[in-house]
């Protein structure tokens, strides 16, 4: 016979497992924060320079100097990256986590408290 305390404790191990792989992954997230920073700096830096240097130029030329813009430009804009590399996002879905997981646990506590309180009142039984 499985005790009523497992499923709940099974449950809050689960997320807690969820909650530890989650802040691993925004500290790992937040390590290439910088190489991400630098990176859109250089390709602010590379748009600069394409258009200097393309500046005046008609037809096929400016076509491809056009397309090269863009490819740069598009580079740096992503939305979603930018909604879920968001500080906010990411420490209040991990709290979000842990309040799951905490909730798990406290209903573990309770049944098992509950369990032991009626084998203490009826010993008889199994």
């Amino acid at each position: 016979m499985i005790p009523d305390s497992l499923p709940p404790l099974l449950r809050g191990l689960g997320t807690a497992l969820i909650l530890l792989t989650s802040a691993l992954v925004v500290t790992v997230e937040r390590r290439t924060d910088d190489e991400a920073a630098a990176l859109a700096a250089m390709t602010q830096l590379a748009v600069k320079a394409e258009e200097s240097r393309h500046r005046g130029e008609t037809g096929a030329a400016a076509l491809a100097t056009e397309v090269r813009l863009l490819r740069l430009q598009l580079q740096g804009n992503d939305l979603a990256d930018d909604v879920f590399e968001n500080p906010w996002f990411q420490w209040l879905g991990l709290l979000g986590t842990a309040l799951i997981a905490a909730s798990f646990f406290a209903e573990w506590r309770l049944k098992r408290e509950v369990a032991r309180a009626a084998r203490a009142v009826a010993p008889d039984t199994p």
